[in-house]
């Protein structure tokens, strides 16, 4: 049996009901939680205090990875924050680490993503770092919509239809690569491939790439609930 550690918002009702849809019968996913509450800058920087007490609880399941599941806080402290991160997320849990910033970086690296469409539940402030962090990967951020959504545990209340009214309400431009969805309290599975068959591009989530990135370390097949992920992570595996 494969084990799974998430490290988890406190506000979060997303992440794993979505994960444990996709996990196969083989593998169990477990959590530990870090509070929050705020969508913003600070408290996305104040929850990494909360970080290596959460890796530490769960690495003691004896976990096989462990992924810290919060695209802000992974990406708002920029690409030298994501690194360092992800190496305290291992010393403290003992197993190989994955980070929600690092797995969307890795994910549009596969797909060769170059110019994304950032759709998220997001204040501005939020966008603004996210794009920063992006861009030291080579991505170009050619729109960004957020909802503008403060309370953190109220991003789970956008549906799926709301979610596609969203990037419908104002689409990715033409030259766009990839359509991004960014947050793991935003649940986005059931509009992946509907989105990408609308728009004839990839479309890559936060939770998507996260549970890629698990599946790839572990040797599962990755879903194809997660549509173009799922191809690339195929291909990436045969070679």
């Amino acid at each position: 049996m494969q084990r799974v550690g998430l490290l988890v918002p406190s506000v979060n009702t997303v992440v794993e009901p979505e994960f444990w849809r996709l996990t196969p019968p083989n593998a169990s996913v477990h959590s530990a939680r870090m509070r929050n509450s705020v969508c913003g800058v600070d408290d996305a920087r104040q929850m990494l205090a909360h970080a290596e007490r959460a890796a530490d609880e769960v690495g003691s399941a004896l976990v096989d990875v462990v992924a810290f599941a919060c695209t802000a806080s992974s990406f708002v402290d920029g690409r030298d924050g994501e690194t360092a991160l992800r190496e305290s997320i291992a010393a403290a849990a003992n197993a190989p680490a994955i980070t929600t910033s690092g797995a969307v970086a890795e994910a549009l690296d596969q797909l060769e993503s170059r110019r994304v469409a950032l759709y998220t539940p997001y204040p501005a402030e939020l966008n603004d770092h996210e794009e920063e962090f992006l861009a030291t990967h080579g991505v170009d951020t050619l729109c960004a919509y957020g909802l503008g959504i403060t309370a953190a545990v109220e991003i789970a209340d956008v549906t799926a239809d709301e979610l596609r009214d969203f990037v419908d309400a104002q689409p990715p431009p033409a030259d766009a690569d990839t359509i991004f969805l960014s947050c793991t309290n935003m649940a986005t599975f059931e509009v992946i491939r509907p989105l990408e068959q609308k728009y004839g591009m990839p479309v890559v989530s936060s939770n998507s790439a996260t549970f890629a990135a698990i599946a790839r370390r572990l040797g599962w097949e990755v879903p194809a609930t997660l549509g173009a992920l799922a191809g690339r992570a195929a291909a990436a595996v045969l070679t």
